[in-house]
């Protein structure tokens, strides 16, 4: 139970998270691996996943909330309704601020054109550091890897990946394979 309510309040791992958006009908796939500072608090996850959830969470939460603001009038509403999102939204960024600033973050997408592969950005670097921060993670739930070990292995991780200002220099570094 504590395990699930970690993974509500906090996100699936510990050390950030990965975003794949599916294949879109242009056949493009993006993936974003974001890897949290090793050492941050529990309430400093809580804060970076409120801010990574936001846009659903938000979004849910002001459409029930139309509900019981229905008697005010519907453009009273959706004002309200609104403004509570944006809020909650500008609120969520300026407290998170300064922690995703120390986030490293990687993304890379793909494209068939013509039959061929197009890559935009690492892909190895994210492929490579995302299966160890998920076999890390899967070591971590199963107990086989003591919490130093976890977070020294994370933190060896998040060295490899390029900070915000290295990320900006490197993108778009494009490769075109055929596969």
């Amino acid at each position: 139970m504590n395990e699930v309510l970690r993974r509500i309040t906090e996100g699936r791992a510990l050390w950030g998270t990965i975003d794949v958006s599916p294949l879109s009908r242009g056949i493009w796939q993006r993936a974003r691996l974001t890897v949290y500072p090793p050492g941050i608090s529990r309430g400093e996850r809580r804060l970076l996943h409120a801010f990574h959830a936001w846009p659903i969470v938000g979004a849910v939460g002001c459409l029930f909330a139309l509900i019981p603001l229905s008697d005010a009038g519907p453009v009273l509403a959706l004002a309200t309704a609104l403004a509570v999102y944006l809020a909650g939204f500008l609120v969520l960024a300026a407290l998170s601020h300064d922690l995703r600033v120390r986030c490293h973050v990687i993304t890379a997408a793909s494209e068939y054109v013509g039959g061929s592969l197009r890559e935009f950005g690492d892909v190895q670097l994210l492929l490579t550091a995302g299966r160890r921060l998920v076999d890390l993670e899967t070591q971590r739930r199963a107990g086989h890897i003591d919490p130093v070990a976890y977070e020294a292995e994370w933190a060896a991780v998040y060295d490899t990946l390029p900070a915000s200002a290295e990320r900006a220099a490197v993108w778009p570094k494009t490769t075109d394979r055929v596969r």
